[in-house]
C-alpha cells in the first residue's frame, strides 16, 4: 500500500476500513543407484547465461486406468510450469518442441538461443498400488546418468504438491539454488472498503481466504515456515496488528496501540517485527518481538515514517519518510542509527523491499502518469527500471531474489503480477473481483 494510500486513511477510518495441508507422503526412497552421490551441480551465471535445456518424457503409466493417466498428465504440466518459470530452463516435450502448459505465455518458453542437442531429460513412471497412486520421477543427463530420483504418494487431488516439490529438486541439483515452486503468496483483496487476507501458490493455482472478518485488513506477512500469518486490520475499528497460526481461524493480537499499527516486516535472523506505530503521537518505526514485547523506536522525526523492510541479515532497515518534502527511500541501521537517503530524483518513492541476497532494494517511483517498479542497489546507486507500465506497488520478493510479486492497476481492478527481474517477463497472478493488493512472498 503506498504512502499516499496510508496517509488518506490515517484518521477516523474506523470500520471502513497457512497454508494448504498438502496431502502427499513424501517417500525419501532414494532411487540413485550406488556410486551416483557425487554432488551434480552447473554454474548459473544471472546476466547473459544460456538456459538449461530439459526434456520432460511423457509419463509411463501402468496399467488403463483413467484418473491416473489424468494425474499423470497434470503432473507433468505442473512440472513444466514450474521449471519454465525459474527462468533457468528452456523446456521440451519429448519430440524437442517448446513446452507450453495451459496459462504460459509462449515468451516464458521460447529459446533465444540454440537448445541443447543432448538435453538433461525427466521421466517419470506412474502406477497404483495398494490402491493409491505412486510416481517415481527422475531426472537424467545427457548420457542417461540418473542425477536425481524420487518416489511419491499422491493423493489425486493434490497432485501439484508432488510436482512442486520435485520441480525444486531439480532446481537445486541442477543450478545450487533453491527453488520457489513450494511457496505461498499471501495478499489482501479489497472490496468496497472491506478487506480480507488470501493465500495462492506461487503459480497462481489453489487461492485460499484465510481471514472473513468484514473489515478492512490488509499488508501480510509471513512467519517462519509459513506457521503463522502477520497483517493489520481494522476489526476493533483501530488498525491493529494481529496473526492468525497455521491452520486456525482465531486472531492472536500483536500490538493493538491506539494509532497505527500497520506495515509490518518481519525478520527471521532477530526474530523481531519492524513497523509503523503512531501511539506517542507521530508515524515513527518501531520494533517489536513476535508478541509485542521489547518494544523499542527507532526514529525520532516529525514527517511521517513507514514501510521498514529488514535487510537479510537484520542488521538495516530501509523505509519510506516524507522528511524532504515529499515520500523517499531511506536507511538505518537495525538500531535506529546512520539514516541516509537513497532516493532523490523522482517525485515519488516508496514501498522498499530489501532482497534476499541482499544485493537489491526494490521500490515504485511515480514517473509520467505511471508509478514504476524498480531497482536500486542497498546504497542507493544502479537504479533501474523493472515495470513501466501501470500504477505498481508492494513489492515482495521471492526467495531466489529473482521473482517480485507486486500490485498493479492496469484498468479495471488492481491485480498481482510477478516480474522475473532479469528477462522483465510478467505473469498475472490473481482474477477476480475487487483490487489485490500488498502481496507477501513466503521463504518455505
Amino acid at each position: 500500500m503506498s504512502l499516499e494510500h496510508r496517509i488518506a486513511v490515517l484518521p477516523g477510518a474506523g470500520a471502513r476500513l497457512c497454508a494448504l495441508t498438502c496431502a502427499l507422503l513424501i517417500l525419501l526412497l532414494p532411487l540413485v543407484a550406488a556410486g551416483q552421490s557425487v554432488p551434480y551441480r552447473i554454474e548459473i551465471q544471472r546476466d547473459g547465461y544460456r538456459r538449461i535445456t530439459l526434456k520432460i518424457l511423457e509419463p509411463e503409466i501402468d496399467g488403463s486406468n483413467a484418473a491416473l493417466r489424468q494425474a499423470a498428465n497434470e503432473a507433468r504440466e505442473t512440472l513444466a510450469r514450474d521449471l519454465i518459470y525459474t527462468g533457468l530452463f528452456f523446456v521440451t516435450d519429448q519430440w524437442a518442441s517448446p513446452y507450453l502448459p495451459r496459462g504460459v505465455s509462449r515468451a516464458w518458453n521460447v529459446a533465444n538461443e540454440q537448445p541443447e542437442r543432448r538435453p538433461h531429460e525427466i521421466a517419470a513412471l506412474w502406477r497404483i498400488e495398494e490402491g493409491e497412486f505412486r510416481s517415481e520421477m527422475r531426472l537424467l543427463d545427457a548420457l542417461g546418468t540418473q542425477i536425481a530420483g524420487k518416489r511419491y504418494k499422491v493423493d489425486a487431488n493434490d497432485v501439484r504438491g508432488a510436482m512442486h516439490h520435485f520441480a525444486d529438486e531439480v532446481v537445486k541439483r541442477l543450478t545450487g539454488v533453491d527453488g520457489t515452486a513450494q511457496t505461498k503468496i499471501a495478499f489482501a483483496r479489497v472490496r468496497g472498503g472491506r478487506g480480507e487476507i488470501y493465500t495462492v501458490d506461487y503459480d497462481g493455482f489453489g487461492e485460499r481466504q484465510v481471514t472473513d472478518r468484514s473489515t478492512l485488513t490488509h499488508s501480510p506477512v509471513w512467519g517462519v515456515g509459513r506457521s503463522w500469518i502477520a497483517f493489520t486490520s481494522y476489526v476493533d475499528e483501530n488498525p491493529n496488528l494481529y496473526r492468525v497460526d497455521q491452520g486456525s481461524s482465531r486472531l492472536r493480537v500483536v500490538s493493538r496501540r491506539p494509532g497505527l499499527n500497520t506495515a509490518p516486516d518481519w525478520c527471521q535472523e532477530r526474530s523481531f517485527f519492524a513497523l509503523t506505530l503512531s501511539h506517542e503521537g507521530n508515524a515513527e518505526i518501531y520494533t517489536m518481538r513476535e508478541d509485542g514485547s521489547r518494544l523499542k523506536r527507532l526514529t525520532h522525526h516529525p514527517a511521517i515514517d513507514t514501510a521498514p523492510t529488514w535487510s537479510p541479515r537484520g542488521d538495516q532497515i530501509a523505509f519510506t519518510s516524507d522528511r524532504s518534502g515529499v515520500p523517499q527511500i531511506y536507511a538505518m541501521d537495525g538500531d535506529g542509527g546512520h539514516v541516509r537517503r537513497l532516493t532523490y530524483h523522482n517525485r515519488y518513492s516508496d514501498s522498499p523491499a530489501w532482497s534476499p541476497d541482499g544485493r537489491w532494494i526494490a521500490y515504485v517511483a511515480r514517473w509520467e502518469g505511471n508509478i514504476e517498479l524498480r531497482l536500486m542497489k542497498p546504497d542507493g546507486t544502479n537504479q533501474r527500471v523493472v515495470v513501466s507500465a501501470g500504477l505498481n506497488d508492494g513489492p515482495s520478493w521471492a526467495k531466489d531474489s529473482r521473482h517480485i510479486a507486486f500490485s498493479s492497476l492496469r484498468g479495471g481492478s488492481r491485480a498481482i503480477y510477478v516480474v522475473d527481474i532479469y528477462t522483465g517477463l510478467e505473469r498475472r497472478l490473481t482474477s477476480g473481483t475487487g483490487d489485490a493488493i500488498t502481496p507477501a512472498w513466503s521463504r518455505d
